[in-house]
């Protein structure tokens, strides 16, 4: 990682994107995955990262990609991203490293499978079977500590080849997690907005294209047109039109508009609630949303923009108030243990204007004043 891009600060006026090579959704869309194997690796080594529940589904897969002739392996994922799993699942991807890797299952499954891919120096192609977060179409790669905690986050060389969102594995997912989905793509109107304001670099150590703020506004349009109606077939198996539109949303706006455009507040609360384990059990997308709220009321936007924000929030059932992250009896003490590692964020640092952990503690504040209207 560049000093420059660690540091968020802006080095030059070139601007920046990046993009997966293919992007595939729709009821069945796994079906395309062995054909977009062979499209780049013919006959070629492949190891699929899947999340236990998955394994049957894409040891099917591999079962098709070994009779059309690849070397095709399923390594069952054990939980957590660290660089313990990445390394126990690159050593048992064999002597000779796979061609492609497969990520398949959710956020972390998927972050892991990259972190396989780039140790090893492989092709990447991601197949989510929830739609929980952006990870999918990204090069960012999230790795944790043995205390579940972010430790850090390399990239990719490149996007990942190919994203396959089948929509009906998606839709027969549980409810929460696409409720945590578009609470991850709900802070990217607002984070990308920031940074493009502030002048900040993009993960691509490039200025964020104005691509960047037409997705991030075009996904929170949609997601607030279409949560509810979506929201209503989750777990039938059965995706209807506002699915669809919420997952493309949720994974390739989203996805496409946090990387090409960049983060604030809201992802720095994953920091910020480090201290409290009782944390641990949210979902990523569950906890940003906390943080979106939380940054629009440490940056002074007007009440009314946070009051329309909060009822919508708790239809969709995500947190607008610590108590709903399992943060009980909230003082000044609890806040400033949580402001003080969001402050410290490289993204918040260079912030314009800038935010101080007092700014930060104080719209904690006001956030929970407005919470309890």
């Amino acid at each position: 990682m560049s000093r420059q891009r660690e540091l968020g600060t802006t080095v030059n006026d070139i601007s920046i994107a990046g993009f997966p090579h293919i992007y595939i959704q729709g009821p069945g869309a796994l079906e395309r995955l062995p054909g977009c194997i062979q499209d780049i690796a013919p006959g070629g080594r492949v190891a699929i990262v899947a999340d236990p529940i998955v394994v049957a589904r894409f040891g099917e897969i591999a079962g098709r990609l070994r009779e059309a002739g690849c070397q095709a392996i399923v390594l069952p994922f054990g939980g957590e991203c660290t660089r313990a799993e990445i390394g126990r699942l690159a050593g048992l991807a064999g002597s000779s490293a796979p061609d492609v890797v497969v990520g398949a299952g959710g956020g972390k499954a998927l972050d892991t499978a990259k972190g396989v891919a780039l140790e090893l120096g492989s092709m990447m192609i991601i197949a989510p079977t929830i739609a929980s977060s952006d990870a999918p179409t990204s090069r960012l790669i999230a790795i944790y500590d043995e205390h579940h905690r972010i430790a850090e986050t390399p990239s990719l060389k490149r996007n990942p080849h190919a994203v396959i969102v089948d929509t009906t594995i998606l839709a027969a997912a549980p409810r929460r997690f696409l409720a945590a989905g578009i609470g991850d793509a709900l802070t990217k109107k607002y984070e990308v907005a920031s940074t493009i304001r502030s002048g900040r670099l993009n993960y691509f150590g490039g200025r964020p294209p104005a691509l960047a703020g037409v997705l991030a506004d075009r996904c929170y349009e949609v997601i607030r047109a279409d949560a509810i109606e979506a929201l209503a077939v989750a777990g039938t198996g059965s995706p209807n039109a506002a699915f669809e539109r919420v997952v493309e949303a949720c994974i390739l706006y989203s996805g496409l508009s946090f990387e090409s455009g960049g983060l604030s507040i809201a992802h720095a609360i994953l920091r910020g609630l480090g201290p409290f384990p009782e944390t641990d059990r949210y979902l990523h997308g569950e906890v940003v949303t906390y943080g979106t709220l939380l940054q629009l009321a440490s940056m002074g936007n007007d009440d009314a923009e946070i009051l329309d924000l909060i009822p919508f929030c708790r239809a969709v059932g995500l947190p607008t108030r610590l108590a709903e992250l399992g943060v009980k009896e909230v003082d000044d003490g609890k806040l400033a243990l949580m402001a003080e590692p969001i402050s410290r964020v490289p993204y918040v640092i260079h912030n314009d204007p800038p935010i101080s952990m007092e700014m930060i503690v104080a719209g904690a504040k006001r956030l929970e004043r407005l919470a309890a209207l």
